[in-house]
């Protein structure tokens, strides 16, 4: 029995069990709960094939505020066979499904340099790798993490791979059932790496509708595998209101094309933010987090480093109090009659009239003065 015993031992995953992950550690950023919304800029097949243009993205990228630049590493004839298709696909024609790629392709030898140029403007260099090598040559690179796309999910071999390079994995999910992100999260778990990002997607180029996005799904995901979720978004340009309600559901992780112009001509231009729109997005997501900061107790905001006027402790004065509607003289029964409220505070609170109508008032109130507590009380 000793053989088959190490041999059934030998054959166990790396990881029988797992622990919630909270927060992963990309490059030398934390991604998660608690920490700022990480920010990907796709860029997708938007370089157009010309390295001055992936260069260009990287810089406007990082103007935008971007915390991270994403490429794809896929060769045309590894990501897709011949079989002919004979019918649009994304709204274009798709003839020889491989050669059909062929426009999204980025040549590997790019790699270095775009790393160094992401380097030199304080930006995440990230890729999605789509075959074995594409892998071998960003692990050898130095890149923080991988990308799964959505269409990989189910790649059990070329998730192993990726798995065991003990690199954080930042998986896409569209098209996918709940079982099928399970399983996949499983696989890279059972290679003994739990640093997973999971991100909500919706592989629709865009959705006919924003009903479609299913934003809850974020909450649905992170509920389910204890680990750290964020969104991919694809829905219509030039539209902000999808990230930002993720970020509002607490997604960890935003990621967005974007490009130089939507009209550049590339199979990912259409759907992609312009470089404003991609700034405003960024803007849009700290302000965000910001509006979401605060522990939620309802109470007056104060802070010593506000300024005059824009504190709400200090605001309370202008609340409405009691005033006179007429001049009242001394030793009348105050009526409903003779009150009304009115900005700023200076007299009786309105909650409290209750307590002085019908009360003799014992000196003289002006028409448009305030109502005090010190017209009712006896002078010496």
């Amino acid at each position: 029995m000793g053989r088959e015993r190490k041999q059934f031992f030998d054959g166990l995953p790396k990881n029988l069990t797992y622990e919630p992950v909270k927060v992963v550690k990309i490059g030398d950023r934390l991604v998660g709960e608690g920490q700022p919304v990480f920010v990907i800029a796709e860029v997708g097949a938007n370089h157009r094939g010309k390295i001055e243009n992936a260069l260009k993205l990287i810089e406007l990228a990082s103007e935008a505020g971007a915390d991270a630049i994403k490429f794809q590493h896929l060769k045309h004839d590894k990501i897709a066979a011949d079989t002919v298709v004979y019918e649009e696909w994304h709204g274009k024609p798709v003839g020889v499904f491989s050669e059909f790629y062929k426009s999204a392709e980025m040549p590997f030898e790019w790699t270095e340099k775009l790393i160094a140029h992401a380097k030199k403007h304080n930006i995440m260099f990230l890729s999605s790798p789509f075959d074995k090598d594409a892998v071998n040559l960003l692990d050898t690179a130095g890149v923080p993490a991988f990308k799964v796309a959505s269409y990989e999910l189910t790649d059990d071999i070329l998730l192993r791979h990726i798995a065991r390079k003990g690199k954080p994995v930042i998986l896409s999910t569209g098209m996918a059932y709940l079982e099928e992100v399970a399983h996949a999260v499983r696989v890279i778990q059972e290679e003994g790496n739990n640093e997973i990002v999971i991100l909500h997607c919706i592989s629709i180029y865009p959705p006919k509708s924003f009903a479609d996005l299913n934003l809850h799904a974020i909450g649905t995901l992170r509920e389910a595998f204890k680990v750290p979720v964020g969104y991919s978004d694809h829905s219509k340009p030039p539209y902000l209101a999808a990230p930002i309600a993720a970020v509002a559901l607490k997604a960890c992780v935003i990621e967005k094309h974007f490009t130089t112009e939507r009209s550049g001509g590339s199979n990912d231009d259409p759907n992609s933010l312009e470089i404003d729109e991609f700034k405003r997005t960024v803007e849009e997501i700290r302000n965000t987090e910001l509006a979401l900061s605060r522990a939620g107790i309802k109470q007056p905001i104060s802070d010593e480093a506000h300024a005059l006027g824009m504190d709400e402790i200090a605001d309370r004065w202008a609340r409405r109090s009691l005033y006179a509607t007429r001049d009242i003289p001394a030793g009348s029964f105050l009526g409903e009659d003779m009150i009304t409220t009115l900005r700023p505070w200076g007299g009786i609170a309105p909650k409290d009239a209750g307590l002085v109508i019908g009360k003799k008032v014992l000196r003289d109130i002006k028409a448009r003065s305030p109502i005090t507590w010190e017209d009712f009380l006896e002078t010496k």
